[in-house]
């Protein structure tokens, strides 16, 4: 027996997770990393944000804070214990396992996992049913944060790859992955779908996951593998890049 995932009940323990996951990333030159810093440093913001009473019920935004996060660091464990994962997150582990690809590529797929399937799952989980509109307008604020961290590490990943600069004027446009993947409509589909799983059985529920699931996985392939000859310039550009991952997070986070 493997155990089971650990449970958190407090942001500060799903900060503590993120550490040591992080030094895990660091320690195993595991390109994850680039995704955990950022989402470490998005989970502190919202701390200080309920800290500050930015939110409109600061329990309640704890408790969605901390089960959209588990639902990262569940996948995470279940990964390293060669369990079952969602799709989406096993393509992302995979290609940073793999680390054949730009900085912005491994962080855009735990974005595009994070975001674009356990957002929704999280939002739906963390309220009664029905009542899944009262927590808008801080999905909305924890939303506003993640875009401007992740635009924030945007720039300092241009400044540790000037590569990735040259790929998105060649049109592969790593802001958008490949024109499907932008932050504003994976916010609201996150939304949208958050509000129809809270209005569906339990039976259509898992359906819908299923195939919601299915869907980012296929996005996160190609944002992991875009079409030729976009691949090629993809392939020759990681060669150029900076690869000590300490460094490129420290960049990113400081």
């Amino acid at each position: 027996m493997n155990g089971t995932p650990a449970r958190h009940e407090t942001i500060d323990e799903v900060l503590a997770a993120l550490d040591n996951d992080l030094d895990r990333c660091v320690d195993c030159r595991d390109a994850g990393g680039y995704f955990v810093a950022v989402y470490r440093a998005v989970t502190q913001r919202v701390r200080d944000g309920i800290e500050r009473g930015e939110f409109a019920d600061g329990e309640r935004m704890e408790r969605f804070d901390v089960m959209f996060a588990e639902r990262y660091l569940d996948a995470r464990w279940r990964w390293e214990h060669r369990e079952l994962v969602p799709d989406a997150w096993r393509v992302a582990f995979e290609t940073t396992a793999a680390r054949r690809c730009l900085v912005m590529q491994h962080l855009l797929l735990g974005v595009n996992a994070h975001i674009n399937l356990d957002l929704g799952l999280a939002a739906a989980a963390s309220t009664d049913p029905g009542e899944v509109a009262e927590l808008r307008d801080d999905f909305e604020t924890i939303n506003d944060v993640l875009a401007e961290l992740v635009d924030r590490m945007q720039a300092s990943i241009a400044a540790v790859s000037p590569w990735t600069r040259v790929v998105d004027i060649a049109g592969l446009r790593f802001d958008e992955a490949l024109v499907t993947f932008s932050l504003r409509r994976a916010r609201a589909d996150a939304w949208d779908f958050a509000t129809e799983l809270t209005s569906a059985s339990t039976t259509e529920r898992l359906e819908m996951e299923r195939r919601r699931d299915a869907q980012v996985a296929a996005l996160g392939a190609r944002i992991a593998r875009p079409g030729a000859p976009l691949r090629l310039l993809v392939g020759a550009a990681s060669r150029w890049e900076r690869h000590d991952l300490d460094d490129v997070i420290r960049a990113m986070v400081d």
